[in-house]
């Protein structure tokens, strides 16, 4: 885990103020004045590897001590691809997941919750998502976005606010949970080898947790899953084998795959789906 404080910028309000004490005890940390310090020196003097530094009219924004790129909640590619499917065109998750109006989905490692929300648009506000995040600053920070975030795009708030988000091991969650509560229940860990260009996950990826995705979570995943588990990973990846997943959905050039174990259908060995070239 990222240690840290919290602080604030250099041209702090008394409602900063405030805020930073509700972050802090968010994430039990402390809370440091900045006496104009830069993060670098800041972090250093007190010890931590990142700030939490609340701007007016800014998002929270963890910056490292490094003095790098810092991170703060945004839903990355989840806008554009609603607007694709706004568009009639498709997306590889919710065709791996078949979703529809409607349904319930347990997303295991929400991340900055882009695919979280993409689920949100499509099971509509008579559907459910659940996504858990591990990693507690990015948990919080994701918490807080998908409840303030404001979207531009018409009837889109909505998808963020109805997701339900926790702090926690998915493990822990899965283990509590009752049989056949989701339709779909999904997996997006980190990728043993980063493929998004965007310069978003560079802050992004030392807060997420690195952890490989356990047999036990998946056998978990099966039992609470009434439809289907989907695994996000690249098409070449180990893990497919590993997990014994099903089948393979794709799009025709992408770097990034989903694996569909079918819940209530014996497990076989891995074929790799690959489309048809085109003639």
């Amino acid at each position: 885990m990222t240690t840290c404080v919290v602080t604030s910028s250099r041209k702090a309000d008394p409602a900063s103020a405030r805020e930073a004490a509700d972050w802090a005890e968010r994430l039990g940390t402390r809370v440091v004045l900045r006496r104009g310090r830069s993060i670098p020196l800041l972090c250093r003097e007190e010890g931590v590897e990142a700030a939490l530094v609340l701007s007016p009219g800014r998002p929270p924004t963890l910056k490292p001590a490094d003095g790098g790129t810092g991170y703060y909640y945004h839903p990355g590619m989840a806008l554009t691809r609603i607007r694709n499917l706004r568009n009639g065109l498709g997306d590889p998750m919710i065709a791996a997941m078949e979703l529809q109006e409607g349904d319930s989905v347990l997303d295991c490692t929400l991340g900055r919750g882009s695919d979280a929300l993409v689920a949100s648009f499509v099971v509509g506000p008579r559907g459910r998502v659940v996504g858990i995040e591990s990693s507690p600053i990015l948990a919080e920070l994701t918490i807080h976005g998908l409840q303030t975030y404001e979207p531009a795009g018409k009837g889109l708030t909505p998808v963020f606010r109805r997701i339900e988000a926790h702090r926690g091991d998915h493990l822990e969650y899965l283990g509590a949970r009752p049989a056949d509560e989701f339709d779909a229940v999904y997996f997006d860990p980190l990728f043993e080898e980063p493929v998004e260009a965007s310069s978003a996950m560079v802050p992004f990826r030392p807060l997420a947790d690195a952890q490989l995705l356990s047999r036990e979570a998946v056998a978990e995943a099966r039992r609470v899953a009434r439809r289907c588990v989907v695994i996000k990973e690249r098409p070449d990846a180990t893990l497919w084998e590993r997990l014994r997943v099903d089948r393979l959905v794709a799009g025709r050039t992408s770097s990034i795959a989903y694996g569909v174990i079918d819940v209530g259908k014996p497990t076989r060995e891995v074929s790799l789906w690959r489309p048809s070239e085109p003639s």
